[in-house]
């Protein structure tokens, strides 16, 4: 269940014992200095997902929804043409939003310049109403 994001992400960094001031890219990224460690963090409604891992990773959870009036301005051709319910849309959304949260890229860049079809390597759950995607850079 939600806490604050971020009290929730140092409880679990010195969980796992990586003590380390967070920094953040210009896209607003959070990343440790020095560190091997990566995480990256995501929430949706009373949720938080965290991913820590040794390579460059990003999540994304959300509530399943369509949101019809965002499709031409986040989903390339050929994505739209896969996009039959409220699942598709959802899933599309989390891989997405974790593969620009992996390379460290701001919403800014264009979600419909990311063309998940071409990408693979996506980790999918649902989990009660929510998809969570975790893209790893490997």
């Amino acid at each position: 269940k939600n806490k604050d994001s971020k009290e929730f992400l140092e409880e679990v960094l010195k969980k796992y014992h990586i003590i380390n001031d967070i920094f953040y890219n210009e896209y607003g990224k959070p990343y440790l200095k020095n560190s091997p460690y990566y995480f990256n963090i995501s929430h949706s409604r009373n949720y938080t997902v965290i991913c820590i891992s040794d390579c460059e990773v990003g999540v994304d959870i959300e509530y399943i929804t369509y949101r019809k009036n965002l499709i031409n301005r986040i989903a390339t051709k050929d994505e739209i043409k896969n996009i039959k319910n409220e699942h598709d849309w959802t899933k599309l959304w989390v891989k997405k939003e974790s593969y620009a949260k992996c390379m460290g890229l701001g919403l800014s860049y264009g979600l419909n310049n990311i063309d998940t079809l071409k990408i693979k390597d996506f980790k999918i759950k649902k989990y009660k109403n929510f998809y969570i995607s975790i893209y790893l850079k490997k």
